[in-house]
């Protein structure tokens, strides 16, 4: 079983979280009303998968982690774009995040890169639970495993920025993920965030070794 970072999981219950969560009072009814979680940017060990689960509010966000094995179902944030569930969510039909998943869908396609809608709006795509609202922003991830030219990150944030919701990407290398408008700007070190925490870097793609923390 592969996972990978803003991979959401489907689990039976709030029982299938390893450790105390009693005291987020607001769990239970999440779980109940959308059993999904998703992996954080966290090493995997012990088969114990580092989640995070989400509320009704920002403030209902926790940490924990949940075994491998009580994992029953895997979405990817790229599924949600081949299935182009956005046409069929009611709640999002004739507004503005609908036109601008439809954008940056074509967008992507354009220059052959794989991406997915990840936080709110890839939650509720998922789930079917309503967390889109009007002031929400489209957090994406980008597939790059190989080196993406700085001219053709610049054109892509370019193109992005005309579009009527804030889109916030992360480009996810194979040694972690960097924030494309920090990238497209080419001054140099980025923060690349890794599965041991963030570090600047001049070349996301290289060898750890030649990384500079």
């Amino acid at each position: 079983m592969e996972l990978r970072v803003n991979d959401l999981l489907k689990i039976k219950s709030v029982n299938d979280l390893i450790g105390d969560v009693s005291e987020a009072s607001w769990i239970d009814e999440a779980i109940k009303s959308a059993p999904y979680v998703v992996v954080r940017r966290a090493p995997i060990m012990n088969n114990k998968v580092p989640v995070g689960i989400r509320g009704n509010s920002r403030s209902q966000r926790l940490a924990t982690t949940v075994l491998s094995g009580n994992i029953i179902d895997i979405i990817t944030p790229e599924q949600l774009v081949v299935g182009k569930l956005w046409r069929d969510n009611k709640h999002i039909s004739n507004t503005k995040m609908l036109r601008t998943l439809e954008a940056v869908d074509s967008i992507f396609k354009s220059y052959r890169i794989t991406w997915g809608p990840t936080g709110s709006v890839g939650f509720e795509l998922a789930s079917g639970v309503e967390t889109i609202t009007n002031t929400s922003d489209l957090d994406i991830i980008a597939r790059t495993p190989e080196v993406l030219p700085i001219w053709i990150a610049e054109k892509i944030e370019n193109e992005l920025l005309e579009m009527p919701i804030k889109i916030d990407v992360q480009l996810e290398t194979l040694k972690g993920s960097i924030a494309l408008a920090e990238y497209a700007r080419g001054s140099g070190k980025v923060m690349l965030r890794t599965l041991n925490g963030p570090m600047l870097v001049l070349n996301p793609w290289s060898d750890y070794e030649q990384l500079e923390g």
